[in-house]
């Protein structure tokens, strides 16, 4: 009966349920954990990329400090500093990304946390640096205690929660606004809002500031002196006036699980590897910037073609990029031949053209143009080459190496023995379009041939691949480095299907459904299904009443191309309320 009074065996079992069911409502879905995973590889990835960025850059401004110190020598002090504090902040975060991993994964390890982690693959490898930088290449996937949140915030928080309780978040910050003041100071305010890194505070102009949410009560007025700037508070909880909880170190670090604060980290790596090599870019323009009225200098050459058929002209043309209304001289030799002078017309640009016999040409010149700062004569030298080739056929895919069903792809055919040239393929349609090109539409067949013959002789043939149109990316419009403002997040209204460097024009896919997933501020994971790429009604008031800090995740995307096929999208899209 219910109202019997219960033994304390009964009571301990009914604690333990409660015990359970609050775990349950606090447990992160595993497609969240394994979305974390992705964008973390991502994130990564991207970091990879930067810092072989950098190391190009540093060398490239190291050997123009070489070739004119006194000149150059200023930028090059400002470039050292940056890249000494860059170093030092990067050094710190990962640091505190193995601590925070090795604290809670390796804490009952029989071996070295080291070599724990390399031995179950929390580690990809044992001692990896990147531009002189240690770096731990954590492989979060591997990481039993991804979902973890209770011991990442006390390690990042501190404990009790809040400043000057031993929370590494709160150092971190100080040392990213350190960083960032760097930057400032080297590149100007100007650039301030290019830079990231943002913690306790954001400024820009007023029309900045304006454009992203604040209104003029909010708003302070900075001194500087490269212009008016204003600064505003960053509030991620309107109303809330506890000093902790409205804290960037709140926001981002409070009850957060071990992988997504992982990510973060990563994320931060990021940005501050791009504000180094944004930094680095503009001192390196600051060293020429008083030199000429442009960005960038230098002479090139701009061919109609590097391949010719034996009795075909070669035209090029050479000049000295952005400059415009002037005219220049160009002294050339072709093969190492006599040197001869060429005219620019009145936009700088200088017509080559010869008409050679078949084999490999290659050809050197030096345009003369006025400095207009030093009235000196400034040398710009180029080279070029092309080859002439005896009559003969060829063809080849116009766009790209293989060819797709469902779309028109371009087949160029040219060449011959006197007269006219016909082509067909092995399968598909092959629908002439006049001068020597052709539109094929590939059957079922994983290849197909294109044969050419002329007054019925076989002049040759080729063979191409075929292959399914690839996915698109999915994308929702306004969502920035995965943040979006709620009214920005209604407005873009669906999910969309967009083909990212892919050649071919009128290539169109459709989102055709997809499952949204969303967590409430209760702590419940909900999902709703959408049989398009609009949002549902459910989801549009999912969004309506989230809050600063809330995340959606919208998975299992399908969608619809020219071929007509359904495919569903790898890579679900993670947003978060800003």
């Amino acid at each position: 009966m219910s109202g019997a009074k219960e033994t304390p065996r009964q009571k301990m079992i009914g604690m333990m349920y409660l015990v359970y069911t609050a775990l349950l409502a606090m447990n992160v879905s595993k497609d969240i954990l394994d979305a974390f995973d992705t964008v973390n590889n991502g994130v990564q990835t991207t970091n990879i990329t930067l810092s072989q960025q950098i190391q190009q850059k540093y060398a490239a401004f190291e050997e123009q400090y070489g070739l004119d110190k006194e000149k150059v020598g200023p930028y090059w002090e400002q470039a050292q500093t940056v890249r000494a504090e860059a170093t030092e902040l990067i050094n710190y975060v990962e640091a505190l990304k193995w601590d925070l991993v090795k604290r809670i994964e390796c804490d009952k390890a029989k071996t070295s946390p080291a070599q724990f982690a390399l031995d179950h693959g929390l580690l990809r490898s044992a001692d990896t640096l990147r531009g002189g930088r240690k770096i731990y290449d954590i492989n979060t996937s591997k990481v039993k205690s991804r979902d973890n949140y209770n011991r990442p915030t006390e390690y990042m928080m501190g404990n009790p929660e809040g400043p000057g309780n031993g929370g590494k978040a709160y150092e971190l910050s100080e040392k990213m606004k350190r960083f960032r003041n760097v930057v400032v100071k080297a590149i100007g305010t100007n650039h301030t809002q290019e830079i990231g890194l943002i913690t306790d505070s954001i400024f820009g102009t007023k029309d900045y500031l304006l454009g992203q949410g604040y209104s003029e009560n909010q708003m302070k007025k900075l001194n500087t002196k490269d212009g008016e700037f204003y600064g505003a508070k960053v509030s991620y909880y309107p109303g809330v006036t506890d000093p902790v909880q409205d804290s960037w170190e709140y926001r981002n670090f409070h009850h957060t699980v071990l992988v997504a604060d992982v990510t973060l980290l990563n994320k931060i790596i990021s940005e501050a590897q791009t504000a180094e090599l944004n930094t680095v870019s503009q001192l390196m323009t600051n060293i020429h910037a008083s030199d000429f009225t442009f960005d960038e200098i230098g002479a090139r050459v701009f061919a109609e073609s590097g391949y010719l058929l034996s009795g075909q002209t070669y035209r090029a043309q050479a000049m000295v990029t952005a400059w415009k209304n002037s005219q220049l001289t160009a002294r050339v030799k072709l093969d190492g031949g006599a040197e001869k002078e060429y005219t620019s017309d009145a936009q700088g640009v200088i017509p080559l053209e010869w008409n050679v016999g078949v084999g490999s040409h290659n050809y050197t010149g030096v345009i003369d143009m006025l400095d207009p700062t030093t009235n000196q004569i400034e040398e710009f030298p180029f080279s070029g080459s092309f080859v002439v080739a005896p009559p003969a056929v060829s063809v080849s895919a116009t766009k790209m190496n293989v060819v797709y069903r469902g779309i028109d792809n371009p087949i160029a055919v040219g060449g011959g023995v006197g007269g006219a040239i016909s082509a067909s393929a092995s399968s598909g349609s092959l629908t002439p379009t006049g001068n020597g090109t052709y539109n094929l539409r590939p059957g079922e067949a994983n290849e197909v041939t294109i044969s050419v013959t002329s007054n019925g002789s076989s002049l040759g043939s080729m063979k191409f691949r075929v292959k399914d149109l690839p996915k698109p990316e999915a994308i929702i419009r306004n969502v920035q480095n995965g943040l979006v403002s709620k009214s920005a997040l209604l407005a873009a209204n669906r999910v969309e299907a967009e083909m990212k460097d892919f050649d071919f024009d009128g290539v169109k896919y459709d989102v055709v459904g997809y499952t949204f997933r969303y967590k409430t501020k209760a702590g419940t994971t909900k999902e709703a299904k959408a049989n398009s790429g609009a949002f549902t009604d459910e989801i549009k008031n999912a969004i309506s009443q989230s809050n600063v800090g809330d995340t959606f995740l919208f998975t299992a995307i399908q969608v619809r191309g020219n071929d007509g096929k359904t495919k569903t999208l790898d890579t679900p899209i993670g947003v978060e309320i800003k």
